[in-house]
């Protein structure tokens, strides 16, 4: 009897610490760094906005992009959390399902159609910088007080 405790109490200790390198499995692979995007390129995309997922821990815009030729694909935009978000002058309510934007955004470096935004414009002329889509350290400071200014206009290479 005394053999059966130890052997379920060590199956017992076995168990939790698979359960637990499960559970931080998952919560890594939920919240990556942004070094999947080529910071080193800024492109600008057009689009309609389909979706606009304002959520923890970061935000997502999708839109469907018509190219030069007529086609149409669907693009995910990454951005920061609303938390950031709001420190930067977004609002949730700043973006609406059915609007013509554009997105001054860095590619995911597997080619795949997710980017991360760097700056939205909006159909009413409002500009928002998105703290993490900055390509660069953004100060605690920074991030607290939001960006010194915003461009007018996109700087990106017309994704075409």
């Amino acid at each position: 009897m005394n053999v059966q405790r130890i052997r379920f109490k060590t199956l017992g200790r076995h168990a939790v610490v698979l359960w637990a390198a499960v559970m931080w499995a998952t919560a890594v692979q939920s919240h990556h760094s942004f070094a999947m995007f080529d910071t080193g390129k800024l492109v600008a995309i057009s689009g309609t906005v389909t979706r606009w997922d304002w959520i923890n821990p970061h935000s997502w815009l999708y839109m469907d992009v018509t190219k030069a030729d007529g086609t149409t694909e669907r693009w995910a935009f990454e951005c920061s959390s609303p938390n950031m978000m709001i420190r930067w002058g977004w609002n949730a309510k700043d973006v609406r399902i059915g609007d013509k934007v554009t997105v001054d955004a860095n590619l995911a470096r597997n080619g795949t159609h997710i980017a991360s935004v760097k700056t939205l414009f909006l159909p009413g002329g409002k500009v928002l910088a998105d703290p993490m889509g900055q390509g660069r350290y953004v100060s605690g400071d920074e991030l607290a007080t939001g960006p010194d200014s915003v461009p007018t206009k996109p700087h990106g290479e017309v994704y075409k």
